[in-house]
């Protein structure tokens, strides 16, 4: 059994455009499908009538992307649990890739994919684990003005082969597919991060754990990079980043970078709002 998990926030359109490309090419009964309506008020009834393979779960408050993929896996029955956003655009039976490649990988415990943007071609989907020195120059928007500085280059993987299935530290959790194994020893996503850095620290409880993160290059679909959260303006995305890159930055790095970042944070605020002015949207 295969589950899949889609968490939606005001992308019911995205979700209808998702399930029909997967239904065009993936086929098979032993694969459970939940759409977590996260707190949003949308009606999923005219979707439940045109797919009553999938289940719909309606959560009456916004329970984040972590809360609310927890509220599918909590009812999923799959071997490996597959988490996937809304604004993915299916080219061919990912699902079933994915999966016979897990089982043949049996010490790989997360597994990602080649996500391409609509006209083909590659998108960024890979990163290493985030340190307080690459987040606190991200955080500075110094980047903007010196895109090569080194720890940047290091954590955004600039120089990655994406033609090569290799193992990495993180996969972009738009097609995040985790091995059920993993989840019954170290439990589900960090509710506490209501939304971003969520799948990071997965990734890193699941190496921590002595599980391999792989990138599998030849799997892939269409990704809408950034469709499941162009809803939500940035001054208030810029806020969900710094609060989750906080509770990251305390449970990995300790105390006294979390403090670092705690005391920086009015700077960082203000940068923020220089950001969403430029950038309203």
């Amino acid at each position: 059994m295969i589950s899949i998990v889609t968490v939606s926030y005001k992308s019911l359109d995205y979700v209808e455009r998702m399930l029909a490309s997967l239904f065009r090419f993936v086929d098979r009964d032993d694969l459970e499908i939940f759409v977590v309506i996260n707190g949003d008020g949308s009606d999923p009834n005219r979707l439940i009538a045109t797919y009553p393979r999938v289940r719909f779960l309606v959560s009456a408050t916004n329970l984040g992307f972590a809360g609310g993929c927890n509220l599918g896996i909590r009812q999923s029955t799959g071997e490996f649990v597959i988490l996937l956003n809304p604004d993915a655009i299916f080219e061919s039976d990912a699902i079933s890739e994915i999966e016979e490649r897990m089982r043949r990988d049996a010490d790989v415990g997360i597994g990602g994919i080649s996500l391409k943007n609509l006209d083909g071609s590659q998108q960024d989907c890979v990163w290493h684990f985030p340190t307080p020195v690459d987040q606190l120059l991200l955080l500075s928007k110094l980047p903007h003005v010196l895109p090569n500085l080194a720890p940047i280059r290091r954590y955004l993987m600039k120089d990655f082969d994406y033609r090569r299935t290799q193992d990495v530290d993180q996969v972009m959790g738009a097609f995040f597919c985790i091995r059920r194994e993993v989840i019954d020893r170290i439990g589900l996503l960090d509710d506490g991060f209501f939304l971003w850095y969520e799948e990071v620290d997965f990734c890193r409880r699941t190496v921590d754990a002595g599980w391999k993160v792989r990138y599998y290059s030849d799997v892939s679909i269409l990704h809408r990079k950034g469709g499941s959260f162009s809803r939500v303006g940035t001054w208030k995305k810029q806020g969900m980043v710094r609060r989750s890159l906080r509770r990251y930055v305390r449970k990995h790095h300790g105390f006294a970078a979390w403090l670092l970042f705690v005391v920086l944070d009015p700077i960082f605020l203000v940068l923020s709002f220089v950001a969403s002015l430029i950038k309203p949207s």
